[in-house]
């Protein structure tokens, strides 16, 4: 895992310029060059112990080790999507994400695989 520091921000999906628009997120977007499925999502977590454990669709429970400055317990959303394309289960090589704390980005990485 690594930070990159705000580079390749996932975006928050729940928001639109501005807004809420939770009713018309899309969690599953195609990319038309390659007809790969691209998956996204953004799901509420608990930091506990310097750990974020959040469920992806088709991969199932990630927990991954991030310090940050912010309180035990705080709740955070995490935003991740898909990375890379292959052949197998899963169909894609990784999964990055950016951690947001009171509508802020404060962390961005890579939390499965390689991107």
């Amino acid at each position: 895992m690594c930070q990159d520091n705000n580079k390749n921000i996932v975006r928050d999906l729940t928001k639109g310029q501005g807004e809420a628009h939770a009713s018309n997120v899309q969690a599953f977007q195609f990319h038309s060059s390659t007809l790969a499925a691209q998956i996204s999502a953004c799901v509420s977590a608990k930091y506990d112990n310097g750990q974020i454990c959040v469920n992806f669709p088709i991969v199932g429970d990630i927990c991954f080790s991030v310090p940050l400055s912010i309180p035990v317990d705080a709740t955070v959303k995490v935003c991740m999507e898909t990375c890379g394309f292959r052949f197998g289960v899963p169909p894609f090589d990784g999964i990055k994400a950016t951690v947001y704390f009171q509508g802020s980005a404060i962390w961005s990485g890579v939390i499965y695989g390689s991107c």
